[in-house]
């Protein structure tokens, strides 16, 4: 019975998390090499910061907390999970998946963003 609850508290934390526009990723083609215009680019607006629930601000959080939801899902038979729990667990689990690439990758590119930041440093 605790186990039930524990998924049921869980998969509202999965819910109320707000959903992500993200970006479509550019197609780039070896084959085709297009001159990059340098008057194009433009500095793009910067957008408010997407808004974490506190439980979510850690990305080692969110993954525990989808392992967790994955094993409860796993014993659900036991847990006596109905399948429309069932089915909104796994839609939340998707979600969550391209959250968590999403966010290594905004991270991963933050890095990668300091380093270059550093090295430009270095030079002058």
């Amino acid at each position: 019975m605790q186990g039930n609850l524990k998924a049921r508290e869980v998969l509202a934390l999965l819910q109320a998390y707000p959903v992500r526009e993200y970006p479509e990723p550019e197609e780039t083609d070896p084959k085709k090499k297009a001159k990059e215009d340098p008057k194009k680019k433009k500095k793009k607006k910067k957008e408010p910061p997407f808004p974490l629930p506190s439980w979510a601000e850690e990305l080692s959080e969110v993954e525990q907390t989808i392992k967790m939801i994955n094993s409860l899902i796993k014993n659900a038979e036991d847990l006596q999970l109905s399948p429309e729990f069932l089915a909104d667990s796994k839609e939340q689990l998707a979600r969550f998946k391209l959250e968590v690439a999403f966010r290594k990758q905004q991270e991963a590119d933050a890095i990668a963003e300091a380093e270059a930041r550093a090295a430009a440093k270095k030079k002058k």
